[in-house]
């Protein structure tokens, strides 16, 4: 959006250099992305959010540097009642309030079309559009000024006095007024004349409808639109306009009247004429202010600061909001223009915004640590836990779809029957909630054959369990598959996973072996209910460990688990034991000594060792080697 100083000048006072107006714009969230000086004026480029279609005209700007100055905006004076001046002349408008909300008009007879005057000339300039002539050139002109799109027909080229507002079937041909023919879509609103299509809805005017030197008699409609009808048709034909860009963020839907008013005394001044009708209102709504209250307990705890009740009642009535006190609340009177004021925030927003965000004290986040744990909360950590010790393993995390086919799960012997279906899958490739991350692991395996010698796989997911929804249980699965791993590793890995997790309890009761691979399969969420991440840290001992190995022959029916159990029952100064070879019926034992309170004499350990040795014979009949 250009605006120009001198334009802006127009409407406020404005006592504040270029560069501070710029900063100030851009405080209060209408960032001013260049500052351009052109001979003895100043052109902003400023950059329009989505929400404030009001800022897309010079005195919706005008408005906010009057807000920020402290000053009243100074309106254009409007001198027109919109009275017939002249012979009435026919026209039948039929119109669809679903798809033009607001038609309003009127036609102008006995004009002269000509070149504009040079102040009018200036101002199109200023902001980027050249002059067509003194009629179009007045329409750009309000719409730039006011913000309310505008069209001229030539009311001579409206066969049968009928103007009728549609959608288009799709594929009819229209001529826009630039002379460039577009195919419509289905959908775009249009209007008709008795025999043809003479204007593009909210995007562009027609050729066969336009303003042009012959003209005498015109008819100027200012609409209201509906925003999604206008943006689809624009994106559709590739076609964008001031008018366009207007009408997709959404048009002051009040403002139409003075709209035209202001228009009709353009035309009478610099173009001549008689109105030549009533005034054309049509509209199912009535378009008016609304009212909408601020409380003050609110506005305070949502900013976390207290701004006085004078600052907050001058700052919305700078904003032209005509703010009145209550009891405890300021209700205030939403003008049209602002149909981004609906609910409470939206002032809270107005008053922080035009105060100045820059003017809050800087404060620490107040607030109480969390000691319980909220519904539905789900700890990452442990996750990811999990899955960085399966890394560690040698498996390669994969994600793979939610959704399978009915022969994945007949191919790994899952029944249908007792599977959730989806009503309305995209293929029969995604029919069914997987009951089991085992079918997508396998087919994982099987993709990637070719490619790798051993493959090591794992997902971490939910999988949905039950025959119905009213039955279904949703659950976290941990399962993994392996071309190399046996058996003794992959439950090596996962009683490691346990120890970190802090479970006590045997993890080979979650598990579950099948024969294809060595597949694994975990319910994880019975894993997250037995967690216990309390650790007890202690110090680094302050005495050095003796360690020696053991090596003895035993019967091969005797679990390794067993032997080391027994040994460290033998004597509390055994801090660790662990398997370090074996061969056959031989194995090696490697056993630290230690004490937290004294260094350890060899006399000690001695003992203990006959006591070990004893003890292993006497149980598993062991001979030392």
């Amino acid at each position: 959006m250009l605006s120009p100083l001198s334009w802006l000048k127009d409407y406020t006072d404005i006592k504040l250099s270029p560069k501070a107006l710029g900063d100030k714009l851009t405080q209060v969230g209408l960032s001013t992305e260049k500052i351009i000086t052109k001979g003895n004026d100043t052109i902003f480029e400023l950059e329009i959010t989505p929400n404030r279609p009001d800022l897309l005209s010079i005195i919706g700007v005008a408005r906010e540097v009057a807000a920020i100055e402290k000053t009243k905006i100074k309106y254009p004076k409007l001198k027109t009642t919109l009275k017939p001046t002249t012979k009435i002349l026919p026209l039948e408008i039929k119109t669809d309030p679903k798809i033009n909300p607001r038609f309003t008009g009127i036609i102008i007879s006995g004009i002269t079309v000509k070149e504009s005057p040079p102040w009018l000339k200036q101002r199109l300039e200023d902001v980027g559009q050249r002059s067509i002539n003194n009629i179009v050139d007045i329409t750009n002109f309000v719409m730039l000024e006011l913000g309310n799109p505008i069209h001229a027909f030539d009311y001579d080229k409206i066969e049968g006095q009928t103007m009728k507002v549609h959608l288009a079937l799709g594929g009819e041909t229209f001529k826009s007024v630039d002379g460039i023919s577009y195919n419509l879509p289905k959908g775009a609103v249009v209007i008709s004349d008795k025999d043809k299509i003479i204007d593009l809805c909210g995007i562009k005017g027609g050729y066969n409808s336009g303003t042009f030197e012959d003209t005498k008699t015109i008819f100027i409609r200012v609409p209201v639109e509906v925003p999604n009808l206008i943006r689809r048709t624009s994106l559709t034909l590739g076609l964008r306009s001031e008018a366009s860009s207007i009408f997709e963020r959404g048009v002051n839907a009040g403002g139409t009247v003075d709209a035209l008013k202001r228009t009709v005394d353009l035309i009478l001044e610099l173009a001549g004429g008689k109105i030549a009708s009533e005034l054309y209102d049509l509209k199912a709504d009535k378009f008016e202010s609304w009212k909408l209250k601020l409380r003050i307990e609110k506005l305070n705890k949502i900013l976390g600061y207290k701004i006085s009740l004078k600052q907050v009642l001058q700052i919305l009535d700078n904003l032209n909001l005509s703010p009145k006190l209550l009891k405890n609340e300021v209700e205030c009177t939403i003008p049209t223009y602002r149909n981004d004021l609906k609910i409470e925030e939206d002032l809270i927003e107005e008053v922080a915004r035009l105060y100045g965000y820059n003017e809050f004290p800087k404060t620490l986040p107040v607030g109480e640590i969390p000691t319980r744990i909220v519904p539905y909360f789900k700890n990452y950590k442990i996750d990811e836990a999990a899955k960085q010790l399966l890394k560690a393993g040698g498996f390669s995390e994969v994600y793979t779809y939610s959704l399978i086919s009915e022969k994945d799960l007949i191919d790994n012997e899952l029944n249908p029957e007792n599977t959730l279906r989806v009503d309305n899958p995209v293929s029969i490739e995604f029919e069914y909630l997987r009951p089991s991350l085992k079918p997508n692991l396998v087919k994982a395996v099987k993709e990637n054959r070719s490619y790798f010698k051993d493959i090591n796989l794992f997902e971490l997911g939910k999988v949905y369990k039950g025959p119905s929804l009213e039955k279904a249980n949703e659950k976290y699965y941990l399962s993994g598959i392996s071309t190399q791993k046996n058996f003794p590793e992959v439950r090596g890995i996962l009683e490691r996973l346990a120890k970190e997790l802090g479970i006590k309890e045997d993890v080979g009761q979650y598990i579950d072996i099948v024969s294809e691979g060595i597949f694994f399969e975990i319910d994880f969420s019975q894993i997250l209910e037995k967690i216990n991440l309390t650790k007890k840290f202690k110090p680094l001992p302050k005495y050095p460990p003796i360690v020696e190995d053991l090596s003895i022959v035993l019967n091969l029916n005797i679990k390794t688990g067993e032997v080391i159990d027994e040994i460290k029952r033998q004597d509390l100064l055994i801090v660790r034991v662990s398997l370090i070879d074996e061969f056959n019926d031989s194995k090696a034992f490697r056993i630290v000594y230690q004490s937290d309170e004294r260094n350890l004499k060899n006399k000690e350990v001695s003992k203990i060792r006959e006591k070990i040795i004893s003890s292993l014979k006497e149980k598993f009949d062991a001979q030392i080697k």
